[in-house]
Formats: structure tokens, C-alpha cells, sequence
């Protein structure tokens, strides 16, 4: 018999950091905008006999409430976890842009050049989350420099992240393909491929941390723009409400 997990969260995350080269392979994928407090859902899992709750910020669970976890999902059932977020750390190489006006840098994003002992290399470390609390705030108070979650993965007019249960979450157009192209209307297209459900339930949504503006302020000697000439707002115009990048 083939066991069921009680289920599986695809998390698309955008590397949108060009230091994939290392893997011999560019990004082919999806052109997302960025992450957007707008699109926040939450939902529930209830496959094998477990009770969840979840954003499409990456959380699972909650606390205080009482009424976010529970195994087995009867009422003898005990709360399993106060709250998990997902931590995603990277290492990335930048270098100067030799312009003695800018502190700029921009991404190493060739093996020869990040091989090469005679550029003029900055080592970075990021480590990015979405949690219920201690998060970095914009200077507004308003905007989590952490993850958000992308439009077009959910229909926009539904409650819920998008549930291979719930068909009428999925987004209306298909699911972001390659570029800004769509595919698959209509089908679910979860972790074991088009329109396949082995697992009881599972959820497809993306984040991205382009609302980070952490370290682009005008008293940081070193800034790294991990796609330069790119900006928020250039796919999806409202926004930019938040910072641009």
C-alpha cells in the first residue's frame, strides 16, 4: 500500500539570486512579481487525521490560538506545535561596479568570475523568514522585510491559498509557466506533476523577499540589488506602494 502523507507544501521559492550559476543551469522559470501583503491566505490540512493551520507566508500553526493544530484530528486530539516558520539562508558573492561615485555592487553571477582571485569580491549571508513576531520592519512600521507571498498562484477572488482539494482556489488562468507565460488550467499541478494527487491534500504557492529593502539604505556602504534594472512594481504596478529594488 502506498503510504499518504498528510501533506505536501510546495514551496516555488523565486532564487531570483543569478548565484545558481554554480548548478550550470540559468532560471527558466516563472517571471513573479514581488511578494505582496495583499496576497496573504490562510488555510487548514486535514489529511491523515492531522488538523493545521497555514499562511502562504510559509507558517504553519499559530500561537496563542488554540485551534491551529491537532493530532489525531478528533476530540481527543492535543495541540502539536505552537508555530514553524521556514528559514532559507544563502551565500552570495558581489562586486564593485567600479564607479568611484556609487557604493552599488552588483552579483558575481559566472563560475569564472566568482573563480577569479583578482576580483574585488564582497561575501554576503542572508537568512530570510516569515514569522507571527520579531520581524524587521521598513522604516513606515508597515512592511515585513521578509516573505511574501506572489500573485498568480491562487485565484485572486477565492479565501484560500491554492488546495488541490479546493478547485476552485487554483489560479483561473493556469499556473506561471515560463516568463509570464500560463499553463494547465484548470489541472492541478502540485508535487507529483500535472494533475496528479497522491498526497491527501497539498498546497502550491510562492514567496519571494523583494519587499527586503533591509540593507538599501543610504548609510549602507555595500548594497546588493540581486537583479539589477529590475524594480517592484514593474509587473505588478500597485506595488509600488512599497520600496523599489
Amino acid at each position: 500500500m502506498q503510504a499518504k502523507s498528510f501533506f505536501t507544501l510546495v514551496f516555488f521559492f523565486s532564487l531570483i539570486v543569478g548565484i545558481i550559476c554554480a548548478q550550470g543551469k540559468p532560471y527558466e522559470g516563472p517571471e513573479d512579481p514581488a511578494g505582496d501583503i495583499a496576497a496573504e491566505k490562510e488555510g487548514y490540512m486535514t489529511g491523515n487525521r492531522v488538523f493545521i493551520y497555514f499562511r502562504n507566508t510559509t507558517e504553519l500553526s499559530d500561537w496563542p490560538r488554540v485551534n491551529v493544530s491537532k493530532w489525531p484530528n478528533n476530540p481527543d486530539g492535543l495541540k502539536m506545535t505552537d508555530g514553524i516558520g521556514l528559514l532559507i539562508g544563502a551565500k552570495v558573492y558581489i562586486e564593485d561596479d567600479n564607479d568611484p561615485s556609487t557604493i552599488d555592487t552588483i552579483p558575481i553571477t559566472e563560475l569564472p568570475d566568482l573563480l577569479n582571485p583578482n576580483n574585488d569580491k564582497h561575501t554576503l549571508y542572508y537568512l530570510q523568514t516569515s514569522y507571527r513576531e520579531e520581524m524587521d520592519l521598513d522604516p513606515t512600521g508597515t512592511v515585513e522585510w521578509g516573505f511574501y507571498p506572489v500573485f498568480g498562484y491562487f485565484d485572486e477572488t477565492g479565501e484560500y491559498p491554492a488546495l488541490s482539494n479546493i478547485p476552485n482556489s487554483w489560479p483561473v488562468n493556469g499556473w506561471p509557466s515560463t516568463g509570464l507565460a500560463t499553463k494547465w488550467p484548470g489541472e492541478w499541478n502540485g508535487r507529483f506533476g500535472r494533475g496528479v494527487t497522491y498526497a491527501d491534500q497539498e498546497s502550491y504557492y510562492v514567496v519571494n523577499d523583494a519587499q527586503d529593502q533591509e540593507y538599501l539604505g543610504s548609510e549602507d556602504n555595500v548594497k546588493y540589488y540581486p537583479r539589477p534594472g529590475h524594480y517592484i512594481g514593474d509587473l505588478k504596478p500597485d506595488s509600488k506602494a512599497y520600496f523599489s529594488s
